[in-house]
């Protein structure tokens, strides 16, 4: 059960279903994650800057056996904390962070319900393929689920519904193809289960002939966080096939970078990668990138609403019937949910809910 999302550019890049899987080579990783903070500090200057301004700390990564988003942000460049699927339930997650699963995503139950607060908070939570059904349906009931089906192996073509605002914006390096996911096969096929709260992002009229689902990349808000799901794997694990051109050669059509740069990338040892590979890499980067971009800019959305903390230690008295009184410090931030008498019903920014005195909250 492998997917892989590939890159096409007007040239036709043909991928034989019957390779061995061999993880993106360094190279062309290499030269992707070079171009695409060529291309950021100059197209889009605001998410450059964003994008170094995120710590480890930032984004979570759930390790997993099918799938290494790892790989990904390492080649990015990007900093990320790697944790087992067995730590999610004690692990301190705050709803200004990114958690990334990687697929096949079983964890314990409580690793389960921590997440649910962490969404409900307004943390991201990035899933793929059989997370489906590890993770999203136990966790966010009756929004999506695994249609019970499962792909084949083959390349199919995908319909961007969402161009002004979804993650895989300007994916490609010079325009003029399409993205097309690859379904190696067994991966789950999205089954939208509330049409109001779920937006589909991507789709597949391939997919939807084929196995009764269209939709490759959704998205669902759940009370102030948000949940993406993609029918695919972070990391590229084939090499492209096709006509070889070094990157080298055709830099010069790559749009946002100045001569320059453009000289710098063809003189540089990068620039003899297999562009083909280049540009599935930068694919794969880009996506991620746009993701880490677009959860720095809700962070200030967040930070105005939960905008509130407490003069001093205290309890937060939970609602629910036989659960803990989670410990709230001077610094944590917390949202005004509701008020019941001279108690204010609170959520903090770990998605722990309960009330407190309304004396002991201040303005944070």
């Amino acid at each position: 059960m492998k997917v892989r999302l590939v890159a096409l550019l007007a040239v036709s890049i043909l991928v034989a279903a019957s390779s061995a899987p061999a993880l993106a080579d360094e190279k062309s990783e290499k030269a992707a994650a070079d171009l695409l903070h060529k291309k950021l500090k100059s197209e889009s200057p605001q998410d450059a800057a964003l994008l170094d301004a995120v710590k480890g700390k930032d984004i979570v990564v759930v390790a997993g056996s099918m799938d290494h988003i790892e790989s990904v942000l390492s080649a990015a460049r990007i900093q990320h904390t790697l944790i087992q699927p067995r730590q999610v339930a004690g692990w301190q997650l705050r709803n200004d962070q990114i958690l990334m699963v990687n697929c096949p995503g079983s964890m314990p139950d409580a690793g389960i319900e921590r997440i649910r607060k962490f969404v409900s908070a307004g943390g991201l939570l990035y899933t793929t393929d059989w997370a489906l059904l590890n993770v999203v349906q136990k966790a966010f009931p009756g929004t999506i689920a695994h249609s019970g089906g499962s792909s084949g192996n083959e390349v199919v073509p995908v319909i961007v519904d969402k161009a002004s605002d979804n993650l895989m914006s300007k994916m490609l390096l010079t325009g003029g193809g399409r993205p097309q996911w690859w379904l190696e096969g067994g991966s789950y096929p999205i089954r939208i289960l509330d049409a109001k709260k779920v937006e589909v992002l991507a789709h597949s009229d391939t997919m939807k002939s084929r196995y009764g689902a269209a939709p490759v990349v959704v998205r669902f808000r759940w009370e102030d966080g948000e949940v993406i799901h993609v029918v695919s794997h972070f990391v590229r694990q084939m090499a492209t096939q096709g006509p070889k051109v070094a990157a080298a050669a055709k830099v010069k059509d790559i749009p946002g970078l100045s001569e320059a740069e453009k000289k710098d990338f063809a003189q540089s040892s990068a620039a003899q990668a297999d562009f083909g590979d280049v540009e599935s890499s930068y694919a794969f980067q880009k996506m991620t990138t746009n993701l880490v971009v677009g959860k720095q800019r809700r962070n200030e959305e967040l930070n105005r609403t939960y905008n509130m903390t407490v003069t001093a230690p205290q309890e937060l008295a939970s609602v629910g019937a036989g659960s803990a009184a989670a410990p709230v410090k001077p610094g944590t931030r917390l949202k005004i949910i509701g008020k019941q008498g001279d108690r204010l019903q609170v959520r903090d920014e770990m998605g722990n809910e309960g009330s407190l005195p309304a004396s002991a909250v201040v303005a944070h």
